[in-house]
């Protein structure tokens, strides 16, 4: 490889980690409204189950149900900042979800979940809970292997699309698969690590998600005209654009049905 196409090579990889930086800025300033205050993330959950929140108002308890999303294995039930507007309830402090219990709503039973002082001094009011539906034990925050997991999944899949487009296009040369994985795993690595913070999905981001990828394919395409020689200049062009639809696709499709 010349220094120039080393060069041109640093240039664009680092130029692919950092197109997720604006989006992801532009991504947290979504209206606060329509971010839940809190999330519970749970494994695994009954079909029947319902989250209540009890909060006190006044004197009172105000029963608040939490909005449930199944997405495979893992439920998400999130209390929305500010509920229908003829309530009129806010979450917008700590202060809020003092004395709050958590009910879980399943098999004809409810269970009183109390949240602790402790995690209550940690919210930020963008906040997530693991629930364990076998003994409904309740953790602050979401657990590495999770996080390690799903990344893994992701990455495994969108790679796996694209190198089965490289084998496709017919492409059989060692260094060909060698430079596919390599730059595939750098911006299939930075995209995953940008839509694992979409647990909170607006759906609206679907939009910048595809930006995105269209970022990566303008990197990509003189990066593979570049590199990927073996069939032909033209032929890698188009081996970008299809590994790029590919990928894309198969995102989109995971960021609405899989866990985030």
């Amino acid at each position: 490889m010349t220094d120039r196409r080393r060069r041109g090579l640093t240039f664009l990889l680092a130029l692919m980690l950092m197109l997720a930086i604006p989006v992801s800025a532009a991504a947290d300033g979504r209206g606060v409204y329509y971010r839940p205050a809190l999330t519970f993330v749970t494994s695994h959950a009954p079909d029947d189950m319902i989250l209540r929140m009890d909060l006190r108002r006044d004197g009172e308890t105000v029963p608040v149900f939490l909005y449930r999303e199944d997405r495979l294995w893992e439920s998400y039930f999130r209390l929305y900042r500010q509920t229908e507007q003829e309530v009129k309830i806010w979450y917008g402090n700590r202060v809020d979800f003092q004395d709050a219990v958590l009910v879980a709503m399943t098999g004809g039973m409810e269970i009183p979940i109390p949240l602790s002082e402790e995690d209550l001094m940690k919210l930020t009011m963008n906040d997530y809970f693991m629930l364990d539906a076998s003994d409904f034990s309740l953790s602050y925050g979401l657990s590495t292997g999770r996080a390690v997991l799903l990344f893994c999944l992701r990455l495994a899949i969108t790679l796996a699309a694209a190198l089965a487009v490289l084998y496709l296009k017919r492409y059989r040369w060692r260094k060909s698969w060698i430079t596919v994985i390599i730059v595939d795993l750098i911006s299939l690595s930075a995209l995953s690590l940008f839509v694992s913070n979409w647990i909170n999905f607006n759906p609206k981001m679907i939009a910048v998600h595809f930006a995105v990828m269209l970022g990566v394919l303008i990197v990509q395409i003189p990066l593979f005209w570049w590199l990927l020689d073996e069939n032909g200049s033209l032929e890698s062009v188009s081996y970008a654009c299809w590994s790029n639809v590919a990928t894309t696709v198969i995102n989109a499709y995971m960021v609405i049905h899989f866990p985030l």
